[in-house]
């Protein structure tokens, strides 16, 4: 059994899409991308980030969250948006303290997942960042 385990999860790596961003030339790209897959979220957006100060994105999660979706956030430093979207039904927010996170991970639905190099910060953004689907 755990050899099929193993068989399975060298497929579905094998098989798994990937959309590389190189920001900050294809920043606009990298934007739309993710707000539309935050927009056209079903169950649950999980994000995990030291800072987050995106209002673009800050846009889709509020369409998403009239929607019904759930979401959850873990940071570092919950000022700015984190402490604006506390007050919608349907979000959690977790203040992680013991090691500071660098990166930044967006799960959403269970089905897509972001990372990015530093917080969410669309400032920062447009310096050299890379990301990856």
């Amino acid at each position: 059994m755990i050899k099929l385990i193993a068989l399975f999860f060298t497929i579905s790596v094998a098989n798994a899409n990937i959309f590389p961003f190189l920001l900050p030339d294809e920043g606009s790209t990298f934007n739309h991308h993710l707000q539309t897959l935050i927009k056209n979220s079903h169950n649950e957006i999980v994000i995990v980030t030291s800072a987050m100060n995106y209002p673009s994105l800050r846009k889709s999660i509020m369409h998403s969250l009239s929607h019904g979706v759930h979401l959850k956030l873990m940071v570092t430093k919950s000022s700015g948006d984190p402490l604006s979207l506390i007050a919608y039904q349907g979000v959690d927010l977790y203040s992680y303290t013991p090691r500071a996170i660098t990166d930044t991970l967006i799960l959403i639905d269970n089905t897509y997942v972001c990372h990015v190099s530093g917080a969410l910060d669309e400032k920062e953004m447009g310096n050299t960042v890379s990301t990856v689907w």
